[in-house]
Parts: structure tokens; C-alpha cells; sequence
């Protein structure tokens, strides 16, 4: 990993906030590690000893069902944790993590870091208050996952993403893909099948143009006044 791990950690929500030696004391307790493509970076049951902060490459948590099947609930990119229900939740991992592609990631050991904000209480404050801001994502995942239609899912998807990359939500924008179809279609609750005719019924519309990984913007303000259904 190039950038030193304070560099890296300052990325993160979880400590953006923290004064310069507050961050140097949680860089101590920190080690770098990288993943290969597809690597498993762990499994659901394994033991919880830790939370990473990705550094480079992209992360995939995800749950199994019984028979296999596939439900993503996290893309993970750099300068995001993942994990982090670990330092105050004992036993295990709730899901799989595995490696998208070639990945460099800090590993935060639980035991070292829990004591590092029991002697440091202010930096313990900070954490709480970032994973609130946590606890809220996932409330807004489970919501759109239960409450809406695959369609209002996707134009979602697309309008965080878009915001998220600086890009103005207008007609002509581009989002590139950078996670498969297959994949990206978990992520939204639903099957290649149906993610692939709701991309279809949106070309036919005239709403967006798909050519390989790329998704164009063609009628923004039809696009994204989509009901909440």
C-alpha cells in the first residue's frame, strides 16, 4: 500500500474527524493487508477479531441463503470501513466479505482498538457518532430493498452514485459501471433477469442509453421524479 495508513484512515468517515494525534494513535494499532481478486477476506461464523478500511480496490459483503443464492449488501470503495459492527458486537462476522479485485485494505484488531478508546474517551465519541451515521445507512438499505420497486431501486442507485462521483444529475451524464451486472443486481435485491428488463424498459422509454458498462442520462427530470413506490 503507497499512501502511510494515517493517509488512509483519514479517508474513512469513521475517523475523518479525529485531531491529527488521535489519528497517529489509531495508526499504531493498525497493519496493512492485501487481498487478491475473489480472495475471501472472511466468512459469516468466522470470528469477529476486526474491522478493515479499504485502501485501494473494491470489497463485496454479501449473505448466503441456504440454497446458495447470493445477496449482496455492501460494494465497499476506498476510504470506506467495513465491519465495523465488530469492536462492540462479540462472536462473529454477520456476512462474507470477499475481494472484487486486487485489494489493499488496513486490518483494526478489536481487542487493541477497544482499548484504545477506553483510554481515550473523546476519540470514542467520534467513533459513536460515525456509526450512527452507519446504523442510518443500513436502516435506508433494508427500506429500499422491502419498500420499493426494482425500477425506483435502480434510479436510486443511480442518482447516489452519480452524487457520490461529483457528477451533476443532468441529461448527458454517464455513470460507468464498475461492478457487474450480476453483481450490482444483488446489490439492488433483485436477479440479473429482472435488473436486465427494467434496464431495457428505461431504453425504451428514452430515459437512459446502456452500451457495455456505461449507463447515459438522457432524460434526467422524467428519470429522476420517479414516485416513491
Amino acid at each position: 500500500m503507497t499512501p502511510a495508513l494515517p493517509e488512509v484512515l483519514r479517508k474513512a468517515p469513521l475517523f475523518a474527524n479525529l485531531p491529527p494525534d488521535d489519528l497517529r494513535r489509531v495508526a499504531e494499532i493498525a497493519s496493512p493487508r492485501h487481498y487478491e481478486k475473489k480472495e475471501s477476506i472472511f466468512r459469516e461464523g468466522d470470528r469477529a477479531d476486526g474491522f478493515f478500511v479499504v485502501g485501494e480496490g473494491r470489497v463485496k459483503i454479501f449473505k448466503l441463503s441456504a440454497d446458495g443464492k447470493e445477496q449482496v449488501l455492501h460494494l465497499i470503495g476506498p476510504g470506506q470501513s467495513f465491519a465495523e459492527a465488530s469492536i462492540f458486537e462479540g462472536g462473529t462476522y454477520p456476512a462474507h466479505a470477499e475481494a472484487l479485485e486486487g485489494c489493499d485494505l488496513v486490518f483494526l484488531p478489536k481487542r487493541q482498538f477497544t482499548d484504545l478508546l477506553e483510554r481515550n474517551p473523546r476519540i470514542a465519541l467520534r467513533i459513536m457518532a460515525a456509526l450512527s451515521r452507519w446504523l442510518k445507512r443500513m436502516t435506508d438499505l433494508v427500506e429500499s430493498i422491502s419498500l420499493r420497486d426494482v425500477e425506483t431501486r435502480l434510479v436510486r442507485y443511480l442518482s447516489d452514485e452519480l452524487s457520490a462521483g461529483g457528477v451533476p444529475i443532468r441529461d448527458g451524464a454517464v455513470y460507468e459501471l464498475d461492478v457487474s451486472k450480476h453483481i450490482l443486481a444483488s446489490r439492488l435485491g433483485t436477479v440479473p433477469e429482472t435488473f436486465s428488463r427494467t434496464l431495457k424498459k428505461l431504453q425504451e422509454e428514452g430515459k437512459i442509453r446502456v452500451r457495455g458498462k456505461q449507463i447515459r442520462i438522457l432524460k434526467a427530470d422524467s428519470l429522476f421524479s420517479l414516485p416513491e413506490r
